[in-house]
């Protein structure tokens, strides 16, 4: 049994995929660029308004100027240049004449007969006032984005605003999900009193798909070697597999062997981490195999707090580690020696609610689906470790985006 920290690391540092494809920008949410994006165009692209008003000189804003025109966003104005004496009126967005210093809003002004004053000024005047400047925002041959960003759609719309119709990504990962258990049936079965439904596939499923991972739900696996070993070899098809159930050391849990007996071979066997510590990640030929535990709650706590930033880091991720945020504790807490706490609560305000004072057992999906947080505390002594009511501590919301630095644990 190793570390939560050890698993991460070894997790983290499997071979990444290297399968690219080009994709449209409407088609490129939730993937991971292939390589690094630099400008090809200035944001803002030319000197513009940025409302509606009048273009002049510094040194006419207390004179009366002749108004030459009207330019409107949209119109080519690079053959104008304004001279002294002079202004246009310009709309917001619209390119300003050559050698304009500031736009007076249009309701500071007056404008009789092709005359502009400007009376109603009341801000203080100075180069540049209620101009965008070219390139403010982006330059040109700039970095964009890095290789290695996973897509949103602020991401994209700055591509499109490049000129950029489609992006090289990395093809998502083929994910291959498998429940376990003979006890397991599916929702749209009539379950008997000993048996249960089969939730781990629903959110496992869904989680990766939202991610942007390419899932495949491929059935329940069968206590039976037989079947297993015919199951196991279809698993060379995916890029990864996971299993919930089949992780502990049971008797009636064959994945495991069954793996063994195919040529896997295991990168670890079991976390140090509470709840769940029956976890293990193998490689089947180029196929990675993820063995989490069949409880559905210590599935997802495993799932949210490694999985995920191992997957991510596969996929090609340049930041896969979950992005904590900090809390003030709601209450005192006690954690175990000698191990990695995951506790479940409530992000409330600016407080961490831990749920049953941080005590979770075996509890049940629904335990997870009434919280909305994670916080992990890490206690390699041999020491209970507490922590105070009002304690600052860092907590992973369940929807949490990745970062680039390793700091969410609390130690």
């Amino acid at each position: 049994m190793i570390s939560f920290t050890q698993a991460l690391k070894l997790g983290t540092t499997l071979p990444r995929t290297n399968r690219t494809h080009k994709i449209k920008l409407f088609n490129a949410h939730n993937t991971i660029l292939s390589q690094d994006i630099f400008a090809s165009r200035a944001i803002p692209a030319f000197d513009n308004s940025a409302m509606d008003g009048y273009a002049i000189l510094l040194q006419d804003y207390d004179k009366t100027c002749i108004n030459r025109g009207k330019i409107l966003a949209g119109d080519n104005s690079t053959h104008i240049t304004l001279t002294q004496g002079e202004t246009y009126k310009v709309m917001t967005g619209s390119m300003l004449p050559q050698n304009t210093q500031a736009v007076i809003q249009i309701e500071m002004a007056q404008e009789q007969q092709g005359k502009v004053s400007f009376p109603s000024l009341k801000q203080p005047l100075h180069q540049g006032l209620n101009i965008r400047y070219k390139g403010e925002e982006i330059q040109a041959d700039s970095l964009l984005l890095r290789k290695g960003k996973r897509l949103n759609h602020l991401d994209l719309s700055i591509l499109a605003s490049q000129g950029i119709s489609e992006t090289e990504s990395f093809v998502p990962l083929k994910i291959g999900i498998f429940s376990s258990g003979d006890e397991v049936i599916e929702p749209h079965q009539h379950a008997k009193a000993y048996q249960i439904y089969n939730t781990n596939a629903t959110s496992l499923y869904t989680l990766l798909a939202s991610r942007g991972f390419a899932c495949s739900y491929q059935g329940i696996l069968q206590d039976d070697k037989l079947a297993l070993h015919k199951k196991i070899e279809s698993f060379q098809s995916f890029d990864v597999v996971i299993t919930s159930g089949g992780a502990s050391v049971g008797d009636a849990d064959l994945i495991k062997q069954a793996l063994l007996e195919l040529g896997a071979k295991f990168i670890f066997d079991g976390v140090n981490v509470k709840p769940g510590r029956h976890l293990a990640i193998a490689t089947l030929g180029d196929t990675i195999v993820i063995l989490l535990p069949g409880n559905p709650l210590a599935l997802l706590l495993h799932t949210h707090t490694l999985i995920l930033p191992i997957l991510e880091s596969l996929q090609g991720g340049s930041a896969f580690y979950p992005k904590a945020f900090t809390f003030e504790l709601d209450s005192d807490l006690n954690l175990k020696a000698n191990t990695t706490s995951a506790l479940l609560g409530i992000i409330e305000y600016s407080r961490f609610l831990p749920y049953n004072n941080g005590k979770i057992g075996s509890s049940s999906l629904a335990t997870m689906w009434k919280n909305n947080a994670i916080a992990l505390f890490d206690n390699p002594s041999q020491k209970p470790m507490s922590y105070a009511k009002g304690s600052a501590i860092k907590v992973i919301m369940y929807n949490a985006d990745f970062c680039d630095i390793m700091d969410f644990f609390n130690d």
